[in-house]
C-alpha cells in the first residue's frame, strides 16, 4: 500500500491529508478550543433546518459541511466523541466547533476545552 502523508499549515490550523493510494481518502484534522451551544437556542431552527436540541450529538462549524460527522477529543480529558455538523457558528465564534451540552457532557467539556477535531464522513452540505 503506497501512502503519502502531506503537512500544510493554513490560516494556523494544521490540516493533515492523509492519502491512500488504494481509496482515495482523506482525512482532516484541526485543532483548537471547543465551546458550547447557549441554551438559548433550543427548539430553534439550525442552518441545516432541523431544529436544535441540547440532548443530540450535535455541533455547529464555521466551515465544515451540513451532515458531516466529526470526531471530537477533549486534549484535557482524552476523552473523544462523533457529532454531526448541522449548524453555523456564530461570527463571533472564536472555536473550531461550538458542541451539543449533551455532547459537551460525555468528554467533559465545561465552558471551553482545547480539542481535536477529525472529519469521520462528509456530509452533503444541505443547508446554509
Amino acid at each position: 500500500m503506497n501512502t503519502s502523508r502531506k503537512l500544510a499549515v493554513v490560516m494556523g490550523a494544521l490540516w493533515l491529508a492523509l492519502t491512500n493510494g488504494l481509496s482515495g481518502t482523506c482525512v482532516r484534522a484541526e485543532s483548537g478550543k471547543a465551546t458550547i451551544v447557549s441554551s438559548k437556542f433550543s427548539g430553534k431552527k439550525t442552518a441545516s433546518g432541523a431544529q436544535f436540541k441540547q440532548n443530540r450529538m450535535s455541533a455547529a462549524s464555521k466551515t465544515l459541511p451540513m451532515g458531516t460527522n466529526v470526531r471530537v477529543k477533549n486534549k484535557r480529558t482524552g476523552k473523544s466523541t462523533t457529532v454531526t455538523i448541522n449548524d453555523r457558528e456564530g461570527r463571533k465564534g472564536k472555536g473550531v466547533v461550538d458542541l451539543s451540552q449533551s455532547a459537551a457532557n460525555k468528554i467533559g467539556v465545561k465552558g471551553t476545552a482545547p480539542v481535536e477535531t477529525t472529519v469521520v464522513s462528509t456530509g452533503k452540505g444541505k443547508g446554509k
